[in-house]
C-alpha cells in the first residue's frame, strides 16, 4: 500500500511538472496561440508516464486556460484574447540555469561518447588536421629544448606563442599587445577564467539562442543567470533586443560567438559588431568573446572579431578546433582584467603545457598554419555543402536547415511538434549514430524540434546513409503527429 501511495504521489507530481513545462513554452512563444498540443499519447511517450497523467496533463491546462481542447482535433494553446489572466513571461527576463534533469544529463553525457557515425560533435576528422606536423615539432623541440619539459609551467604562457598570436590578430583588426595575453587550457578555460574575473554569483549575463551547451552549463555553475536572446532570421543574435538590453542596464556581461556561432554557423556584420560594441562601452557591459571558429569562415578573408570595434571586449579563442581538438591551447586577451585573470588561472590550473605551445608557435611562425586554414576551409565548406543537400533531399516538407559561413556543423528545424528529438536522440543512439539534441542549447523546451548536425567527419555512403536513417524516422515521426 505505501509503495502505491508513493507511486501516485509521483505521478500526481509528475503532470503538474510537465504542465508548468508546457506553460514556460507557451510564455515564452514557443508554442504560439493556435499551435497544437502534443497528443497524449506523444506526451506519455515523450515524458515516459502513463496516458493518464499525459491525459491530466492537457486537462490542467485546458482548466487554466492554457489550452482549448477541439473535437476530434486534439488540444490547443489558447487564443490570446483568453491570455489575459497570464502573466506574459518574456524570453528577456534573467532566469536562473536549473539543474540538469536526468535525462537531459544523460544526452550531455553521452554527446561526444564513442559511436558509429559522428554527427554529434563540433570538430572534424583526423585527417583535416596537421598532427602529424605538430607531432614531429613536438619531438624535434623536445629533443633540442628539454626545458620546455623540465621546467615548471607557470607565468602567462610561452612568449614566442604570444608574439605569434598578437601579430597575426593585425590581419583580423586588433591592435593586441602580447603581454595581454594569457595561454590556457583551451578556449573553454579562457571563457571561464573570464567570466570568473568580470561577474559575481547572481549576476545577469546575455547569450545568443540557440547557445552552445556547455556556455550554458558553465554559467549555472558559476551561479550565474541567464537571458537568451533569440537569433533573427539573419541567423545571428537580434540587434536590437540585446542591445535594449545594456541600454535598460538589465545585464552586467555578453557572452557570444560574434564569429561562426555554433549552432547555426553565422557571423555578424562588422556594422552591427561596432554598433554592440558601442553600446556596451556605454552602458558599461563587459563583453567576452568567443572566437574559436573565427579561422574556419569559408570566406576569402577571415571576419573580425567585435574586439576590433572595442579595446574592453574580452577575446577568447584557441587552436582545437583549427590545429588538433586534442591539443588543448587556448588564449584570451582583455585590457581591463588581464591581472585577475592571470591571478585565477594561476589559483586552478596555475599553468598550460609549454612544449605544445612552442609546436603551435613554431607551426604559425613558418607559414605552414596558413597553407593548412586554406585547406581546411575547403573541406570544411564541401562537407558541410554535401551533408545540408542531403538534409533537403531526404528529410520532410517542411525541414529547414542552416546555410553556416564556416565551421563544422548544421542546425536542423523540424516543424513544431512534429519531432520527439529526445527520442530521436536514443534511438539514434542505439543505432550508432550521434546527434547532439536541440533542448541542451536552451534553458527551456523551445528547441525540442531541433537538432545540431556535425559535417566535420567527411561524406561517405556511411554518413549519407544515418543522414537517411534520421530523415526516415523523423518522417515516421511527423505522419504519428498528423494522425494523433
Amino acid at each position: 500500500m505505501a509503495g502505491e501511495t508513493e507511486e501516485q504521489e509521483s505521478q500526481s507530481s509528475r503532470y503538474r511538472q510537465i504542465a508548468e513545462q508546457i506553460k514556460q513554452a507557451i510564455h515564452s512563444g514557443s508554442l504560439p496561440p493556435d499551435s497544437r498540443l502534443p497528443s497524449v499519447r506523444t506526451l506519455a511517450t515523450q515524458y515516459r508516464v502513463s496516458m493518464t497523467t499525459a491525459l491530466k496533463t492537457l486537462r490542467t491546462l485546458e482548466d487554466e486556460h492554457y489550452a482549448v481542447a477541439r473535437p476530434k482535433s486534439g488540444f490547443f494553446v489558447a487564443p490570446r484574447k483568453a491570455d489575459k489572466k497570464l502573466p506574459l513571461v518574456s524570453h528577456e527576463q534573467p532566469r536562473e540555469i536549473a539543474p540538469l534533469d536526468e535525462q537531459t544529463e544523460l544526452h550531455l553525457a553521452m554527446v561526444g561518447s564513442d559511436c558509429r557515425v559522428r554527427l554529434d560533435l563540433a570538430n572534424g576528422d583526423i585527417s583535416l588536421y596537421p598532427v602529424k606536423k605538430i607531432g614531429l615539432l613536438m619531438r624535434q623541440m623536445g629533443y633540442s629544448k628539454p626545458a620546455l619539459l623540465g621546467n615548471t609551467v607557470k607565468g602567462t604562457g610561452y612568449a614566442p606563442l604570444k608574439a605569434e598570436i598578437a601579430r597575426r590578430a593585425v590581419d583580423y583588426g586588433c591592435n593586441i599587445n602580447a603581454d595581454d595575453i594569457l595561454i590556457t587550457n583551451g578556449c573553454i578555460e579562457a571563457i571561464s577564467l573570464s567570466l570568473r574575473a568580470t561577474t559575481r554569483p547572481g549576476d545577469i549575463v546575455a547569450v545568443e539562442s540557440p547557445c552552445y551547451f556547455v556556455l550554458l552549463q558553465m554559467l549555472h555553475n558559476l551561479n550565474l543567470r541567464v537571458i537568451e536572446v533569440e537569433a533573427g532570421a539573419e541567423g545571428y543574435v537580434n540587434v536590437e533586443k540585446l542591445t535594449t538590453l545594456f541600454q535598460r542596464k538589465a545585464v552586467q556581461a555578453y557572452l557570444s560567438l560574434n564569429n561562426i556561432n555554433n549552432p547555426l554557423g553565422k557571423s555578424i556584420p562588422n556594422e552591427q559588431k561596432a554598433y554592440i560594441a558601442r553600446q556596451a562601452d556605454e552602458n558599461d557591459v563587459v563583453i567576452i568573446e568567443d572566437d574559436i571558429f573565427g579561422d574556419t569562415a569559408f570566406g576569402e578573408r577571415r571576419p573580425f572579431p567585435m574586439r576590433a570595434f572595442s579595446p574592453n571586449v574580452i577575446l577568447c579563442s584557441g587552436f582545437s578546433k583549427t590545429v588538433a581538438p586534442g591539443i588543448r591551447i587556448g588564449w584570451v586577451h582583455s585590457v581591463n582584467y588581464m591581472r585577475k585573470i592571470a591571478s585565477l588561472k594561476y589559483t586552478s590550473t596555475m599553468g598550460t603545457s609549454v612544449l605544445s605551445q612552442a609546436a603551435i608557435a613554431e607551426l604559425l611562425r613558418n607559414g605552414g598554419y596558413d597553407a593548412h586554414l586554406r585547406k581546411l576551409r575547403r573541406e570544411l565548406a564541401n562537407q558541410i555543402h554535401h551533408m545540408r543537400q542531403a538534409v533537403l533531399r531526404y528529410f520532410p516538407a517542411g525541414t529547414r536547415v542552416s546555410d553556416p559561413e564556416g565551421g563544422y556543423v548544421l542546425w536542423v528545424e523540424m516543424p513544431m511538434q512534429a519531432l520527439n528529438v529526445r527520442a530521436l536522440f536514443l534511438k539514434a543512439r542505439n543505432a550508432g549514430i550521434g546527434i547532439a539534441p536541440g533542448h541542451i542549447f536552451a534553458t527551456d523546451h523551445r528547441y525540442d524540434h531541433c537538432f545540431r548536425l556535425n559535417a566535420g567527419f567527411g561524406w561517405n555512403e556511411e554518413v549519407e546513409q544515418a543522414i537517411r536513417q534520421l530523415a526516415q524516422w523523423c518522417q515516421l515521426s511527423l505522419l504519428e503527429a498528423k494522425q494523433d
